[in-house]
């Protein structure tokens, strides 16, 4: 299939890039005053997302983050999926949805539908799936991002989005953005990233960020690739990523219980560490293997659907006429 991208403007001056690759979101330029930023990390050409590791603008999944072992039961059946980082199981495996063709479905000035096939089986996950992706820019500089998945059998499904953002241009640095976000826990971890099934409070850990706090990459605990427990419904601000001009906000929302903040320290290459950050709503990471982690199944009877929104908030007039 032919690599493409397509353009959504709405009335606000916003152009959101979308590619068939992945269904990847490329760039997000948007207008700062007289300044005209893309606030979304990507590669100067369609043909380098071929062979990009780090999953840029991608859908993630069918499952995003990790499942611990590369495995999990469904009514005592056990399904041993493809190990692509180390023992564990990472966004859907090799050549996933991130790194598939996806056929438009439609198209319009601020809409475009995207859908993709997986097969029985694909890297271990029972059940054929078809996924579709709509992506709808607002005139209110809001992106949402709906996500629907069917299949022919009982199975693990929790797709994310994975943009990397620099709300002050990807010209520019990204240290200094502040961030907050609405979560008075988060999913303790091990070694290998992997939760160990404690939900353990923020308060008075480096992961507070229930009021707003600028970041410092070069400090190991701004050095994030942490899931929050958000404590705000689907139709709040559950976390805000703020420029470090303080001009522009972004606002993170989803139907998801989770929100992974990723800092981007594993990026090389053309890509400095830290260039960039990951606000990925989803459930928390090995939720089919956890108990008391919310999480439901996809069955035939009850398809998948999730809201993902991204809205921009401009401050500048704000601070023209303080």
């Amino acid at each position: 299939m032919e690599l493409r991208s397509f353009v959504l403007c709405n009335a606000s001056g916003d152009e959101v890039c979308i590619s068939n690759y992945g269904a990847r979101l490329l760039q997000w330029h948007t207008q700062v005053g007289n300044e005209d930023r893309n606030i979304i990390l990507g590669y100067s050409s369609l043909s380098e997302y071929l062979d990009d590791p780090f999953y840029h603008g991608a859908i993630a999944g069918p499952f995003a983050n990790r499942i611990g072992g590369a495995s999990f039961s469904i009514d005592n059946n056990e399904f041993k999926l493809q190990a692509n980082e180390g023992k564990n199981h990472l966004h859907g495996g090799d050549k996933s949805i991130s790194d598939q063709f996806w056929e438009i479905v439609a198209q319009e000035e601020q809409v475009i539908t995207l859908k993709c096939e997986l097969e029985d089986g694909f890297n271990g996950y029972p059940g054929a799936m078809n996924f579709w992706v709509t992506y709808h820019l607002n005139n209110d500089s809001s992106l949402d991002i709906d996500i629907k998945v069917t299949t022919e059998q009982a199975t693990v499904v929790g797709p994310t989005t994975h943009p990397y953002f620099n709300l002050a241009g990807i010209e520019s640095e990204a240290s200094g953005h502040i961030l907050q976000i609405f979560a008075e826990n988060y999913t303790e971890i091990d070694s290998a990233s992997i939760p160990t099934g404690e939900i353990v409070p923020v308060d008075g850990t480096p992961l507070d960020f229930r009021q707003p706090r600028r970041l410092d990459p070069k400090q190991s605990k701004d050095n994030l690739d942490h899931n929050f427990v958000v404590s705000r419904s689907a139709e709040e601000s559950q976390a805000i990523l703020i420029s470090p001009d303080k001009k522009l906000q972004l606002h993170v929302s989803s139907g998801y219980p989770g929100l992974q903040v990723y800092t981007g320290k594993h990026l090389s290459g053309k890509f400095e560490s830290s260039s960039g950050i990951c606000l990925e709503p989803q459930f928390y990471p090995n939720s089919p293997n956890v108990d008391n982690f919310p999480f439901y199944l996809t069955t035939p009877e009850e398809p998948f659907s999730m809201r993902i929104s991204y809205k921009l908030v401009k401050m500048v007039q704000q601070e023209e006429t303080e």
